[in-house]
This record gives structure tokens, sequence and C-alpha cells, in this order.
């Protein structure tokens, strides 16, 4: 594939300036942007918690603020008013 871009010059100046200190042509560049920026999407889609907050699954339910603290008792009181009324 043939690209054909335009930089402004501050694109231009760290184009030149990668180029000068890596001694690489310009595709070689943009190839290895490319990959570098090709590895950063996948890993971002690879992680479990950015995969559930994008689908909305995170934050999504509604309990009380103290659940991880008090949810013996609140699973208990909640349990009496489910059976207890026999």
């Amino acid at each position: 594939m043939r690209i054909n871009a335009r930089l402004d010059d501050e694109y231009a100046d760290k184009l030149a300036y990668i180029q000068q200190q890596t001694n690489q042509a310009v595709t070689d560049v943009i190839k290895s942007a490319l990959e570098l920026y090709y590895q950063q999407i996948q890993q971002q889609q690879k992680n479990p918690l950015s995969m559930l907050t994008k689908t909305g699954f995170i934050g999504c339910g509604e309990a009380d603020p103290n659940l991880s603290v008090n949810y013996k008792s609140i699973l208990k009181d909640s349990l009496k008013a489910k059976y207890d009324h026999h």
C-alpha cells in the first residue's frame, strides 16, 4: 500500500528527529509507529476491566455502599424478609 500524508511542521519535525535518532527510512518509522499503536489497542481490548467498562457492565447495578463489609447481615435480612412470613 502506498500512503500519501500531509504533516504540519510539528509532526514533520518529530518525524525528522526520529529518523535522525534511529537512522530509519520514513517507511520504517511509520511501520514501527503503526505496530506500537496496534499493540496498544490490542492490549486495551484484551484487558478484562477495559472490556467490562466498555460494555457498561461495571457500574450497572445498585446496592448498599457498604455491601462488601455488611453482605452477611444484608443477606440474612433479605432471606428473613422473604421466608419469615410463614
